[in-house]
């Protein structure tokens, strides 16, 4: 079994967690709920929800390299580029950059602060900066739930500057986006409940992310690594739901599954199948797939409030 790497919410965000943890057998490390992790090599990056910070690790030992304030709160992404460490600060809706050598986290260069609201006022009362994400062009996009926009920049030797924007239907409360080889975006709406697909920049589908009735909020968004199919947690009915692409790349819902706990926050595509974060019920759990659909294995790790993971 490959190993994982497990962030989950400490006390500091109202968690049961103990910070990271590698599965099986360890080591762990307490720190501020790191609600997300990404390697790069032998280091492993972390934002510290709980203290506003970004922690570089080794990532065989977890032992700590660096830790830096990213001006923000309550940072929830991170990513590479060009030799900078970018996160996204969801509680003041900003997004951070971080020289990165040899994979110490240098001290911040730049904080772009968005602003704006959307029509939510219990969700969308400001700007919140959910992920960033880098284009094969190098173009950097913040996806910002609060003001409904794809907000884009072009980073130059640690400063962000705004190249443009893309405006989502009023609403939708954009949380993470998946993008396909074709270069075609796939579109997590926390708010509205919706997959959109985005073409060249433009909406051109939304498709409904679950066939149950009542409230529900979108959270991982990821594609199966032959492009065919679409995966989407869904916080509510507690299903992933799988999408199969049609011929001009829209999503069409194929399956829907329980994720055999509450609250998926995250999960992951390893192993030739699939294994989900169940925040609120304190557990992960495997699946197996079966003609790109999950299938539950019946494996059930119990963990502290897991928030997202990470193989490797």
């Amino acid at each position: 079994m490959t190993r994982l790497v497990i962030g989950s919410y400490t006390s500091d965000m109202g968690g049961q967690g103990a910070g990271l943890t590698a599965l099986p057998g360890g080591p762990s490390v307490a720190t501020a709920s790191p609600s997300f992790v990404i390697t790069d090599g032998s280091v492993l990056y972390a934002v510290n929800e709980g203290d506003g910070t970004v922690s570089s690790y080794a990532a065989d030992t977890l032992a700590l390299l660096s830790t830096q304030s990213t001006g923000g709160q309550w940072p929830c992404h991170l990513t590479l580029t060009d030799g900078h460490l970018l996160a996204a600060n969801y509680g003041s809706g900003s997004v951070s950059v971080h020289p990165v050598d040899g994979g110490v986290i240098g001290a911040r260069t730049d904080l772009v602060q968005h602003s704006g609201s959307g029509p939510r006022t219990d969700r969308q009362e400001g700007p919140h900066a959910h992920q960033v994400v880098v284009s094969d062009d190098g173009t950097v996009t913040v996806v910002d739930l609060g003001i409904d926009r794809l907000v884009h920049y072009w980073l130059t030797d640690g400063t962000l500057d705004q190249t443009g924007e893309t405006v989502l239907p009023a609403g939708t409360g954009p949380r993470h986006v998946a993008i396909h080889p074709s270069g075609d975006w796939y579109l997590a709406g926390e708010l509205s409940s919706t997959v959109l697909t985005l073409v060249d920049g433009v909406v051109i589908a939304e498709t409904p992310a679950t066939a149950v009735e009542g409230a529900n909020q979108p959270s991982a968004i990821a594609l199966s690594p032959d492009g065919q199919y679409l995966y989407l947690a869904n916080r509510g009915p507690d299903t992933i739901t799988t999408f199969r692409l049609d011929a001009v790349g829209v999503p069409e819902p194929i399956a829907e599954v329980p994720t055999g706990g509450h609250w998926p926050r995250d999960f992951a595509l390893v192993d030739g199948g699939l294994v989900v974060t169940n925040e609120r019920s304190h557990t992960l759990v495997r699946f197996r797939l079966e003609d790109g659909i999950p299938v539950p294995t019946g494996e059930v790790i119990e963990i502290g409030s897991p928030t997202c993971v990470l193989p490797g």
